[in-house]
This record gives structure tokens, sequence and C-alpha cells, in this order.
């Protein structure tokens, strides 16, 4: 099941960052994000009552950011993420939004299989974003 996030899924956000990524946006950061931001989009995947994954954008007229989309290991590679991915979009459409970006590791191959599969095209490279990583800046047109 799909759904808005609340402030209380802010633990599970953070716990599956974390499995993910290793560290995590930070709890104050996202209770920022889904109390107090009026641009701010966040969905969560539920599975037997458990939050297995999220999106999160921030929509500003006609311009959308990926915050992020992560999925618990578990649950990656079962079209879960596939869903929750063509849920947001048709949302950010709803919202009026023409134009999408996110940022993406560079040595991060499986997420940029699935945003190139989205039709997301790379735009440019930000140095060092990830501290002493670079990453791809994707961009698609909704």
């Amino acid at each position: 099941m799909i759904r808005k996030a609340t402030l209380k899924d802010v633990i599970y956000l953070v716990r599956i960052e974390k499995k993910v990524f290793t560290q995590s946006l930070g709890e104050s950061f996202l209770y920022d994000e889904l109390a107090l931001n009026p641009f701010a989009h966040y969905f969560v995947y539920e599975l037997n009552k458990e939050v297995v994954g999220y999106i999160g954008f921030r929509a500003i007229d006609e311009n959308a950011e990926m915050m992020n989309f992560c999925f618990d290991p578990e649950y990656q590679g079962q079209g879960f993420g596939t869903e929750l991915l063509t849920y947001a979009i048709d949302y950010l459409k709803e919202l009026g939004v023409k134009q999408l970006s996110l940022e993406v590791r560079k040595n991060n191959r499986q997420a940029q299989a699935v945003y190139e599969k989205f039709g997301f095209k790379k735009s440019h490279i930000r140095k060092n974003y990830y501290i002493t990583e670079d990453a791809y800046v994707y961009i698609k047109e909704v």
C-alpha cells in the first residue's frame, strides 16, 4: 500500500536509509520536511503494516527535486520501487510539475538503471556531491 508519510514514519525512514546508504538525512531533517515544508511530498510503501520503502520530493512551481528514494534491501528487486516511483510521478503530474531532477552516486549502477528505465537522462556531474564522491544529475520531463 502506498500512502503519504506521517511524522510517525520518520523513525522507519531513517532506519531504511541507514540500511541502504549507511547514513541518513536525519530525523530532524525529515521531521521538518513533513511538518514544516509546504513544498515537501513524501510517500511510504507499506507491506504487511511495515514501512519498507519511501520516496520524497520537493515540488516548487513546475519543478521538483527528488530528495530520497530507497527500499529496505530485503524488498528490493520485487517491483515495489517501480510501483512507488510510478505513483509519485503521476502525483507530481497532477501538481503540474513539468521537470523532475535527482542526484545519484556515480557508482550506483542499479539506481541509474532504474531511473533510465523511467526516462531520466543524465544532465551533468556534481563534483563531491556525496562529500568524497561525485553524483550524476538526472532530469526527466514529466
